[in-house]
């Protein structure tokens, strides 16, 4: 049995004293808010005994205490422990980080009035982790709702990284005040929620529809998480529920990597200002500092990704109270969060070294881009090698994939030529050709240009980047693509073109060499 399933079978020991009466007797108790299976607090600090523990809005001394309103402290042989129920501030609070991971400062970089309404304020957070968006597959960051919505934002409006550690001044009158150029902007919000299980948003990462072929690229890991082989890794292994003595960690903007221990699974009645407003939670995950003289997280780690020892993400970290020994902090259950946001968490099966980079995807067409991507890929491969110029063609396009790719996702000025071209429509339009059944008809860019104009101003950018061995390539074979592309409309016009440029360099031997 592996530890976590011990945890889970001690638990349920405990929650079934709670359902054979335990929950109601105490309940019955004048004063009695709550119950709940958690960790025993002894002299301040958290023990590694189970317990029952009971809630209340404040302890009086036993003297003041009718006899009915003593509490026991063992229940069905099961001990007691009293817990004041506390009240919670959103923790909100510059390292630019590319590509993007989870653990790193995010903002709306909104500008809005503070609660004492008498200066500014602009908020920050965490980025927790990366996800999927279940009804169309893209990729998104999750974070939290007050970390997103500060300061009055809108769905659609942008997410930056990083943000000034500063507030510009700025007259109240003119408030609130949002950026308005595109710098560092790596994301657009989609969805936000809260009520009484969640605190949670995401946004739709920035990067194009053939996803880390261009624009922003991303990790599907937590920056600095593993340390020593606690957790096994940088990368999210799993998901599960969490349950009290569990090992937590978390990765936030202003504490870092910090290690504490779940204490309650069910706290309820939890009481957290935003802006004025007075927001309620229940069945909350409570963690305190595995280090009882340190804090677990503090105003800046809202919105980071709760990870158990084993890899698993448990829950979303949204709010914290109090000073050490009397630390804690809150966090959403992952299950929650991914039902109230329609969102898979990017899972990497199988583990994986700490701190390993993912290499960037491969440029092979719609992999990884729906269910049927693998399907879509061979049938277009197929296609295009069924002509001895086709088999030509994709043999040149594999030779330089992995190079053009690079390119495309981390050289600045190669990125900004190619969207500017249009590249990411048009791969979305061929992509969503090929999904119906259309082989042949070749995309164009949205704005009404050519694709022949679109290559080449790719083309030319990749030549004045890229590598001795590619600007060899699109030096011989620059004039005979481009020729191919003009004024074809489709696939078999565009190899027809080309026919002749490929049957001079077989004539000429030259071998597609690859890189060194």
């Amino acid at each position: 049995m592996t530890r976590y399933e011990e945890l889970v079978a001690k638990n349920a020991a405990l929650r079934k004293v709670l359902d054979e009466g335990a929950r109601e007797k105490l309940k019955r108790i004048p004063g009695v808010r709550h119950v709940s299976v958690g960790v025993k607090v002894r002299d301040r600090r958290p023990t590694d005994i189970l317990c029952i523990r009971v809630y209340v809005r404040a302890k009086r001394p036993e003297s003041e205490l009718s006899a009915a309103e003593r509490i026991p402290k063992i229940i069905n042989g099961v001990p007691t422990d009293v817990i004041v129920e506390r009240r919670t501030e959103f923790a909100v609070d510059a390292t630019r980080y590319r590509p993007l991971k989870g653990g790193i400062l995010i903002s709306n970089l909104i500008i809005g009035l503070n609660q004492a309404g008498d200066g500014t304020t602009m908020e920050g957070g965490t980025f927790g982790c990366t996800a999927t968006r279940n009804s169309d597959g893209a990729p998104v960051l999750l974070t939290n709702w007050h970390v997103l919505m500060a300061n009055g934002a809108r769905k659609g409006e942008p997410v930056f990284q990083p943000a000034p550690l500063t507030v510009p001044d700025v007259p109240l009158a003119r408030l609130p005040v949002r950026r308005v150029d595109t710098e560092d902007v790596i994301a657009h919000i989609t969805e936000a929620v809260v009520n009484d299980k969640v605190d949670a948003a995401i946004a739709k990462l920035d990067v194009s529809s053939c996803c880390r072929c261009c624009g922003l690229d991303f990790r599907d890991e937590i920056v600095g998480l593993s340390e020593g082989g606690e957790p096994p890794s940088n990368k999210i292994l799993g998901l599960r529920a969490a349950v009290p003595q569990m090992k937590v960690y978390k990765v936030g903007v202003t504490t870092g990597r910090t290690v504490g221990k779940v204490m309650d699974v069910a706290y309820d009645n939890l009481v957290a200002r935003m802006g004025g407003v007075d927001y309620t939670f229940n069945g909350q995950i409570e963690i305190a500092s595995d280090d009882p003289d340190e804090y677990f997280s503090r105003r800046g780690d809202s919105g980071a990704a709760i990870i158990d020892e084993d890899g698993y993400i448990v829950g979303l970290m949204f709010g914290s109270v109090d000073a050490p020994p009397d630390h804690r902090t809150y966090a959403n259950h992952i299950s929650e969060v991914c039902s109230a946001m329609g969102i898979t968490i990017n899972i990497t099966k199988g583990g994986g070294t700490a701190g390993e980079r993912m290499a960037a995807p491969r440029a092979t067409f719609p992999i990884e881009l729906s269910p049927t991507g693998s399907e879509l890929y061979a049938r277009t491969r197929a296609r295009v090698e069924a002509d001895p110029a086709g088999q030509w063609l994709w043999a040149l396009a594999e030779a330089h994939r992995e190079e053009i790719v690079t390119l495309i996702t981390t050289h600045r000025r190669v990125s900004v030529v190619w969207h500017r071209a249009g590249g990411p429509a048009i791969f979305a339009a061929a992509l969503n050709a090929l999904r119906a059944g259309d082989h042949e008809t070749l995309p164009v860019p949205p704005d009404g240009g050519t694709l022949e104009d679109a290559m080449a101003r790719v083309g030319t950018a990749l030549a004045m980047h890229g590598s001795e061995h590619l600007r060899s390539a699109l030096a011989r074979h620059r004039d005979a693509l481009l020729g191919a592309a003009r004024g074809s409309a489709t696939l078999t016009q565009f190899l027809d073109k080309l026919r002749p440029h490929v049957h001079r360099e077989r004539a000429t031997r030259v071998p597609m060499e690859q890189p060194a």
